[in-house]
């Protein structure tokens, strides 16, 4: 009886409890940064960063490559918050990082980046290479299971992980936090700390306005019970960080004496208040360029809300 193998890569962020792995810790890494390397080699030579692996999202990927050990089908998963590649290794033959990621990268030879184009044939496509160098990608992580043909199937949970994208890296989750905090301290209010599921949530909505980047705020019927930020432009370089430093400035119109806002039409202060709401303590926000040039979306959720009528901030 053959097998095939399925691997599950999955693009952008976050949430979940980590998977279980029953692999040695020391083959687990290495498989890990055998994907990360390959992704890594794969961007540099259009020259973009690097990715990380984060453990946080490998969840999400390990999750969905055990839905798939009752059939091993090629199906991409559904309603998902991550970006996402899928690879079926051959029949009777142990397959390695190497095989999955250089499918995906042959795909290149299909895209011509001057025009934003993919000239694959009908059989092929050039999207498994478009994520891998995707340039607001900034973490991944994949999850193997193994098929034994109408026998059993083997969970080889050999990696955890998937490619994040809520607030693109630790270091720029830091520096939203650090530019939250600074403003709080200001006004003498505690700290706030980053939170994956509030960033998940941020990062589904981002998405739903990836098509049409209106500025639009998520339906409080759907939304959990967070505060919520928004914001956008037209500059593709448009980051968390700037869409703080907007919000930020509407200090300038809030009376704390009076619990008054100035703004003038077209302003106000309810970005700013939140920013500094005294209960609120956790945050997560995402960002997305939008289709068709239209532009970046940013979002920030804040738990638990601010912005309650009548009451000051701080």
């Amino acid at each position: 009886m053959a097998f095939s193998s399925k691997l599950a890569c999955l693009a952008l962020v976050l949430v979940a409890a980590a998977a279980a792995l029953v692999a040695p810790c020391a083959a687990q890494d290495d498989l890990a940064q055998q994907f990360v390397d390959l992704h890594d080699a794969a961007r540099k030579d259009v020259g973009l960063g690097p990715v990380h692996w984060d453990n946080n999202v490998a969840a999400y990927a390990q999750s969905y490559a055990a839905q798939r050990q009752g059939d091993c089908a090629l199906i991409h998963s559904t309603n998902r918050p991550y970006g996402e590649n899928i690879y079926m290794g051959p029949a009777g033959k142990a397959w390695s990082a190497a095989d999955a990621v250089g499918l995906w990268v042959e795909e290149k030879q299909y895209y011509n980046h001057a025009t934003n184009s993919c000239s694959a044939p009908a059989d092929k496509s050039c999207g498994h290479y478009t994520q891998i160098v995707w340039r607001d990608s900034t973490a991944i992580g994949c999850a193997q299971m193994a098929y034994w043909s109408m026998v059993e199937c083997l969970t080889l949970a050999l990696a955890a992980a998937a490619i994040s994208a809520p607030c693109q890296g630790k270091t720029r989750q830091q520096d939203v936090l650090d530019e939250h905090n600074a403003v709080r301290s200001d006004v003498g209010v505690g700290k706030v700390h980053w939170d994956n599921k509030v960033a998940a949530y941020a990062q589904s909505y981002a998405k739903r306005r990836q098509g049409d980047c209106k500025l639009k705020h998520s339906d409080k019927s759907d939304r959990p019970n967070y505060g919520e930020n928004i914001s956008r432009s037209t500059n593709k370089n448009f980051s968390v960080s700037a869409a703080v430093g907007r919000w930020v400035k509407e200090k300038q119109y809030y009376h704390h004496d009076t619990n008054s806002c100035s703004a003038p039409a077209g302003k106000s202060c309810g970005h700013y208040t939140q920013v500094v709401w005294r209960d609120s303590t956790a945050i997560g926000c995402a960002r997305v360029v939008c289709d068709n040039n239209r532009g970046v979306f940013v979002t920030c959720n804040y738990n638990p809300p601010g912005n309650y009528r009548g009451q000051s901030p701080y």
